[in-house]
């Protein structure tokens, strides 16, 4: 296990968006909150939150729209993200995504009544992915 670093993976249904790269530390969205990742981390399986993922790749910052899933954090200085999906800055069409943001928030302001919670989490997990793409 490294001192100064941990190997990324983020994989989605459709592919690897990173595959065991070198990077000196991740945050990602947890349940709770922003959980960081540095090298030497615990070992842990937790759940994530559609937010974004932030990590340093080749001296660059990097910043991804991830959708919901899990991390894993294993003691051999891995981190495994498994998310449902996931985009990068240059993948985000804007206007489309504030296009589906606003009919998503209007249905969320329109279910003022009874609201099955699968439907209703639905919408908020959508709402999440939406904005955590705009915050790219």
């Amino acid at each position: 296990m490294s001192d100064t670093a941990i190997k990324l993976d983020i994989l989605t249904p459709m592919g690897a968006i990173r595959d065991g790269i070198d990077v000196p530390g991740v945050e990602v969205p947890g349940v709770l909150g922003e959980l960081g990742i540095l090298p030497r981390h615990e070992s842990l399986i937790t759940a994530i939150v559609p937010g974004v993922v932030r990590f340093r790749e080749g001296g660059n910052a990097v910043k991804l729209a991830v959708g919901s899933g899990f991390v894993e954090v294993k003691e051999a200085g891995r981190v495994i993200i498994l998310c449902d999906r996931a985009v990068e800055a240059g993948g985000v069409d804007k206007s489309a995504v504030q296009s589906r943001l606003a009919e998503v928030r209007s249905a969320l302001e329109r279910e003022r009544g009874p609201i099955e919670a699968a439907e209703f989490r639905a919408l908020q997990d959508e709402r999440a992915w939406l904005e955590a793409q705009l915050r790219l």
